[in-house]
């Protein structure tokens, strides 16, 4: 009997101690779980964040301040760069060849897009009074095919087994016979926020043939415009705002997000701004 009752009395201590030291195990194990959580949601707003801003990077660092269409709080459109190439022939004053510009694309042209009639091509020719400085011709694309090397260049006889690319201008420029002239192609590019459902987003939009596609989501989702999702300042050399666009050296761009954590924490807000400078203008400093 005094056994049966020691048992009997170890098991009614052992009970709550089990209960005890699972509920512990329990707590330890969800606050853990809700700690990964939490790091793994601002993980992922950071994430969300740096992608944003390489985007932005990618395509704004190739620009000059003439390429600049507007710049408002939410929105930045401009004209991106979608190829460069060489001027290797000139059969007529509406259709040039153009070769890579990079000696080792072996291909062709090495394009960041399709080039589709209605992108703008820029070229540089002689200015007729004489003026040592060259001049810009920029025109639509009527029209582009592949056409054979440019072996009648002397300068190109190295790469006359490469593909060039025959351009048909819009308009028809002056002389086009500066053989070695650079060309630029360019296609109107559009950031801002967008909505979709209940969130806000930023977007990206090109302009082809005289439309607006449909919008690419790049990041988010960010805060709604009211709350400022997103904030964009053209700064000129000095650093400070700029008053003309022709003024730009570089963009200030600002996103805002918020991150939930789990349970009943409030949101916390996160950010990113960056200083991204336009090709050839003055430095700034991505932070």
């Amino acid at each position: 009997m005094t056994r049966r009752g020691s048992a009997l009395l170890e098991l009614l201590v052992a009970l709550p101690l089990a209960t005890m030291l699972a509920a512990a195990a329990a707590a330890m194990l969800v606050g853990v779980w809700r700690l990964a959580r939490r790091g793994e949601s601002q993980l992922a707003g950071t994430r969300e964040l740096r992608h944003a801003h390489a985007a932005l990077a990618a395509d704004v660092r190739p620009l000059r301040a003439r390429d600049l269409r507007d710049v408002r709080d939410t929105a930045i459109e401009f004209d991106a760069v979608l190829g460069v190439g060489v001027v290797c022939a000139a059969s007529t004053r509406d259709r040039i060849d153009l070769l890579a510009a990079d000696p080792d694309d072996a291909v062709g042209l090495a394009w960041a897009a399709s080039v589709q009639p209605g992108d703008v091509v820029s070229l540089w020719h002689a200015d007729p009074t004489g003026a040592p400085r060259p001049l810009n011709h920029a025109t639509p694309l009527a029209g582009l095919s592949w056409s054979g090397g440019c072996g009648g260049a002397p300068w190109t006889a190295a790469w006359a087994d490469r593909r060039a690319v025959r351009i048909t201008l819009t308009v028809a420029g002056p002389d086009l016979g500066m053989i070695g002239a650079p060309a630029t192609v360019q296609r109107r590019v559009r950031y801002s926020l967008y909505r979709s459902g209940a969130s806000w987003f930023l977007g990206r939009r090109t302009l082809t043939g005289g439309r607006w596609d449909t919008v690419q989501p790049v990041a988010g989702p960010l805060l709604s415009p009211a709350q400022g999702g997103m904030s964009v300042q053209a700064l000129d050399r000095r650093s400070e705002p700029a008053v003309r666009l022709g003024d730009t050296a570089a963009l200030r761009i600002t996103l805002r997000l918020r991150w939930s954590p789990v349970g009943n924490a409030p949101p916390r807000p996160d950010s990113a701004t960056m200083d991204i400078a336009l090709r050839g203008e003055h430095a700034q400093r991505d932070r």
